[in-house]
């Protein structure tokens, strides 16, 4: 699995790269960056929640599925919905919502270790991709060498290609843009390729 800095990181840069709206306070931008960080680390709620434990569920993290990560950004489109939002607004939240909902499926099975049941409760099929982009976050402890390590490394994947998002919103040039995120590009893949030796 992937670390809580990783997947918070993601939400948020999610955030920055779709935020849309035109006249949004500083409050309104926090408020919304934090709800999507909240959104996209929502599927380790396992770890805390008794009844979503691997032994309360057959060995299934059910919070890893389709249905489960997609239910907080439903229940926001249906708040904001609620609240009398127009349907542009609607439209222009609910790409964020599920992306940072989805981002935390993606980035545990770019870690290729743990198998995830993406359909459960339709089924209990586990999946996992042969192979691994990110490292597995290890056990969270102040005293694990491998934690610090793995969490480096991951960092050196997710920075840099979340650079790559994030330029496009700077005044550089089109040429300027595409050398830094050829430059990230390069660095997010030396970090991947050391998870491969």
């Amino acid at each position: 699995m992937s670390s809580f800095i990783g997947h918070g990181l993601v939400g948020d840069a999610i955030g920055w790269v779709m935020y849309r709206d035109r006249a949004p306070t500083k409050f309104r931008r926090s408020i919304w960056l934090g709800w999507l960080i909240v959104i996209a680390l929502i599927p380790d709620l396992d770890y805390v929640v008794p009844i979503l434990y691997l032994s309360a569920n057959s060995g299934l993290r059910i919070s890893h599925s389709l249905i489960f990560s997609a239910t907080l950004p439903i229940f926001t489109l249906v708040s904001l919905i609620i609240s009398g939002a127009r349907r542009d607004r609607l439209w222009r939240s609910s790409i964020p919502l599920f992306f940072a909902g989805y981002s935390h499926i993606g980035m545990d099975l770019l870690v290729g270790v743990t198998p995830l049941p993406l359909l459960w409760p339709v089924s209990d099929r586990p999946f996992r991709l042969p192979f691994g982009l990110l490292p597995s976050a290890g056990k969270i402890s102040l005293y694990n060498y491998y934690f610090y390590y793995n969490l480096g490394i991951e960092l050196g994947v997710l920075l840099p290609l979340i650079g790559c998002a994030l330029i496009s919103r700077s005044r550089l040039s089109l040429q300027q843009k595409w050398a830094v995120r050829g430059l990230l590009l390069w660095v997010s893949a030396y970090f991947m390729h050391g998870l491969t030796d």
